[in-house]
């Protein structure tokens, strides 16, 4: 026979609530089972929950307090950490707390903020007005973070952790939640030298969970020294490092991941371990570099790899107008064509990065790349012939801090915008193979443009082909290293990724607009019609990169990080085996509903 087994809330809390589960998405998959599993089905049901129940406690409306916990409980957490907890009437959106127009696209003013994120929302999936956390928790130190662990742990709350709030999907955003901001831990501290596990690091740098890389990219300037960082400075090292982290020196030095030389991280239970390749943390450690941010526990502090100031870099620049989709498909292909025959044929890749930018709306190709490790004659030399169309300029800079990031002219435009699509895929060497596999690469990038057609006045997109994202050809140094991270093993067989954005930017919003519903219902079918045409031209199999990435759909398991995956899901078994770090398309989110409130019923 049949059983319906019952798999919903105990109970329902008046005003607050506990989160419950879409029973009708669930009962043809989760209430049946052979009569002869009734006795394990019902067990698994009963021990999924040590509180026995299978959802959070998240506010009602009303915001009346729940059962789950007193005010009082609040003002004890509220006195343990020296008055840092905040309600949230004091967690403002950019909108709300100035006036001065120029401040909602300074990245600098959108990350010192608890209650702001550095873009809108993702269109359909998240928003910054609604994904609202009630209380944050402003931590100044590894006690408050370990204190607010525990208080979420006890009392089934929603947490996210946030540092500077650039995750495109939104994952330090949910509504209802305990959000633990570690912005203020910003501190530093240089080693001449450090051994760790027998092995002698020169000059490593230990960064505090809210540390960015426009603070510590100056100061390694100041020792002769380089990091891997993010072309956007205001990113956090804990964020980016941890979902693997591309720089664009990393196919000469590695990875964000692979220069993670140790971790300090604060578990689920609230202790505070340390993880070096040597003790019994280490699968902690390489669950770290490249696993992502926000799911193992929350990252104290990194000690993390820099390396001697390149004494030859500089940025590789061109620009071409182009009349038509055609023009730019046949524009890419030269390109690329050239790249092989001049560049990758001569195994010159590991001292580029950059990418090549397509723009089809405003009818221009821009080519933004650095070089290092050459001369700005060798580059030039290299780029001589590169296309018919395009006069490549290689340009020596005084730093590699001049060419490593993007300033705030080109990234403020983006700033507080709203992401309608966003999407990146690997691609390995096999494009390269011949001038029909280049050609049938440019035309399919063509067709994502075809697939996109502009719906709304003001709306930006582009395509970037991401040269430095991969690390095919990459140096034995950077190869090395990368076996060490939880990244996927794709990476180091890939040139590098394709990235299509498309956003409504922050000044279409200023003028009171909005999308329509038909209008987001038409986005939508042109996101799903592009992920669909993206997997037949690059293969189903083609990975993705975790830190940049929207809201691909299934499988995102496999894209993000390959073989590793079952590793990295034991690994959240270990060291969090409740879930209480949860965050969209990361480690284990599976096992709950898209909002991260209720587990899924295990069948």
């Amino acid at each position: 026979g049949l059983v319906l087994v019952f798999i919903g809330p105990l109970y329902r809390p008046s005003g607050w609530r506990v989160a419950t589960v879409n029973m009708l998405g669930l009962l043809a998959t989760a209430f049946i089972a052979l009569a002869a599993d009734v006795t394990a089905a019902a067990a698994a049901v009963a021990t999924a929950d040590p509180f026995g129940q299978r959802c959070r406690c998240v506010p009602a409306a009303d915001g009346t307090l729940p059962p789950c916990w007193t005010e009082a409980d609040w003002d004890g957490l509220n006195r343990s950490i020296g008055g840092r907890l905040k309600g949230r009437d004091s967690l403002l959106l950019p909108s709300e707390a100035t006036g001065n127009r120029s401040l909602l696209n300074d990245f600098d003013y959108l990350t010192s903020q608890p209650g702001f994120t550095f873009w809108r929302g993702y269109s359909g999936s998240w928003d910054q007005r609604t994904a609202r956390s009630e209380y944050a928790v402003l931590a100044e130190s590894i006690a408050d973070i370990q204190a607010t662990v525990r208080f979420a742990a006890l009392h089934r709350l929603r947490l996210v952790v946030k540092g500077t709030g650039h995750s495109f999907q939104g994952r330090s955003s949910a509504a209802g939640s305990l959000l633990l901001w570690t912005h203020r831990l910003r501190n530093t501290q240089w080693h001449e030298r450090l051994e760790v596990c027998g092995k002698e690091y020169e000059h490593p740098v230990v960064v505090a969970a809210g540390s960015q890389f426009m603070q510590t990219h100056e100061e390694a300037r100041r020792r002769g020294r380089m990091e891997i960082g993010g072309l956007c400075p205001s990113v956090g090292f804990s964020g980016f490092a941890s979902g693997g982290g591309h720089g664009i020196f990393s196919r000469s030095y590695g990875t964000g991941a692979s220069s993670i030389i140790q971790a300090e991280v604060v578990l689920a239970n609230g202790s505070l371990v340390l993880a070096t390749p040597c003790n019994e943390f280490a699968d902690l450690l390489r669950a770290v570099r490249g696993g992502g941010g926000g799911t193992f526990g929350v990252i104290v502090s990194l000690t993390y790899r820099t390396f001697e100031q390149p004494r030859s870099v500089g940025t590789i620049q061109a620009q071409m107008a182009v009349s038509d989709l055609t023009e730019m498909s046949l524009v890419t292909q030269e390109f690329l064509n050239s790249l092989r025959e001049n560049v990758m044929s001569k195994g010159m890749l590991q001292h580029l990065g950059g990418n090549l930018v397509l723009q089809p709306l405003l009818k221009r190709i821009t080519l933004r790349m650095a070089y290092v490790g050459i001369s700005s004659s060798e580059c030039a030399a290299l780029f001589s012939n590169m296309t018919n169309h395009m006069k490549v300029d290689c340009v020596p800079a005084k730093s590699w801090i001049d060419v490593a990031v993007l300033n705030k002219t080109q990234l403020g435009s983006m700033a507080n915008g709203r992401w309608l699509s966003f999407m990146n895929r690997y691609f390995t060497e096999s494009v390269f193979d011949t001038e029909q596999s280049t050609a049938t690469f440019s035309n399919g990038i063509k067709r994502i443009f075809e697939l996109n057609p502009r719906r709304l006045e003001g709306e930006h997109s582009q395509l970037h082909i991401m040269l430095h994202w991969g690390l095919s050809g990459a140096s034995d140094t950077a190869l090395q290293n990368f076996t060490h991270t939880s990244m996927n093993p794709a990476v180091a067989e890939s040139v590098g990724v394709i990235m299509w954005e498309r956003m409504l930017p922050d000044t279409f919003f200023l003028a009171g607009k909005e999308e329509s519903q038909s209008t987001h219902a038409q986005m939508q079918e042109d996101e799903a019609r592009t992920l669909a045409w993206t997997d037949q031209f690059l293969g189903e199999g083609a990975g993705s990169n975790l830190n940049i990435a929207g809201f691909s759909g299934p499988g995102w398991q496999r894209r993000f990080w390959g073989s590793n995956y079952p590793f990295l899901l034991q690994a959240k078994d270990k060291y969090d085996p409740q879930g209480l770090f949860f965050c969209s398309n990361c480690v284990g989110s599976d096992r709950w509903t898209p909002d991260g409130n209720c587990r899924m019923p295990l069948i």
